[in-house]
């Protein structure tokens, strides 16, 4: 092995090891604000301002996810300009995003199955719902909106509307730093 193989293969694991980091904090927070919307749907006291508290989370994992992409993720994009680099971040992100909100909306639905309209029939297993879900946010994040899943209420809408603001975002931030990448020859 040469010398400039050692030195790429010991930038490629830094640059994965450097980008574990920054996500762990920030997908460990917003996984735990979405299992604990687990905890919330039991509370009955609590249900008339749970959507609310739902959006208000969401509000939250939304900063972090901004404050990771537009604060570290540039550090990295800065110290790394490979195109699998960029790629691995951006699919990195869109996951966490996606997965985030499927989370959101399933836990509206659990709350309440009038928050959503669907032409599908939602009352099968979790699993299922959370496909459901997972679908609906990915079709949102690609600012696609078929229609066959519609939020009905405040909550939901605010929801929808913080993931597109997210998608754009991240697609603002892909295309500012689209001349910083270099392809590998």
């Amino acid at each position: 092995m040469t010398k400039v193989n050692t030195i790429e293969k010991s930038e490629r694991i830094g640059f994965y090891k450097q980008l574990f980091k920054k996500v762990l904090l920030t997908a460990s927070i917003v996984i735990a604000l979405s299992l604990s919307y687990i905890l919330w749907v039991g509370v009955d006291s609590a249900s008339q301002f749970l959507p609310f508290i739902i959006v208000g989370l969401a509000l939250v994992k939304t900063i972090f996810i901004v404050r990771l992409t537009f604060i570290q993720l540039s550090k990295i994009i800065g110290e790394s300009h490979q195109l699998t680099h960029v790629l691995t971040l951006f699919g990195v992100l869109i996951i966490l995003i996606v997965l985030s909100f499927s989370a959101d909306y399933h836990a509206l639905y659990t709350l309440n199955p009038e928050n959503f309209k669907s032409s599908t029939a939602l009352n099968g297993s979790f699993s299922l719902q959370f496909f459901e879900f997972l679908y609906f946010s990915l079709i949102t994040f690609s600012s696609v909106g078929f229609g066959d899943i519609v939020p009905l209420n405040i909550a939901g809408k605010l929801l929808v509307m913080m993931e597109v603001f997210l998608s754009f975002l991240v697609l603002v931030f892909g295309i500012a730093n689209i001349n910083r990448i270099h392809v590998n020859k």
